[in-house]
């Protein structure tokens, strides 16, 4: 039965997808991060959220249950949303090796994810922009 529903569900396929775009989107990480064309907010708040994440003290104890990791779901949404949706498309695509269609998705859905974060946090991030 096992054997079966990894069979209709494509496991092997699908698991080489996803490390594929795992190793796509390191690269496309390690990119960004040394471009001068990526504005150096972009890189900060990227940093900022990194450094947020793995620090022991947050926002909402991730002890909380259903909530507990909310506050770094949407940091990182945060932090993908000003590599991804705030640099430039020619940017993306000199470091992006993938499907377009796999980037288009991730920036799609990071895009809808920080539509949840604060109006206030996001002016406050992007001052210049339209929020």
């Amino acid at each position: 039965m096992v054997v079966e529903i990894v069979k209709k569900a494509n496991l092997p396929g699908m698991l080489g997808r996803v490390t594929r775009d795992a190793q796509n989107i390191a690269r496309l990480a390690r990119g960004l991060a040394k471009d001068p064309r990526v504005p150096k907010r972009n890189k900060l708040i990227f940093a900022g959220v990194a450094a947020y994440v793995v620090m022991p003290v947050d926002l909402i104890p991730d002890w909380l249950p259903g909530i507990g990791r909310l506050d770094d779901m949407i940091m990182v949404c945060v932090a993908l949303d000003s590599m991804l949706n705030h640099t430039s498309k020619q940017v993306l695509d000199t470091y992006w090796e993938g499907d377009q269609q796999t980037l288009d998705t991730i920036r799609s859905i990071v895009g809808t994810a920080v539509e949840f974060v604060p109006p206030q946090l996001m002016r406050t991030l992007y001052p210049t922009e339209a929020h």
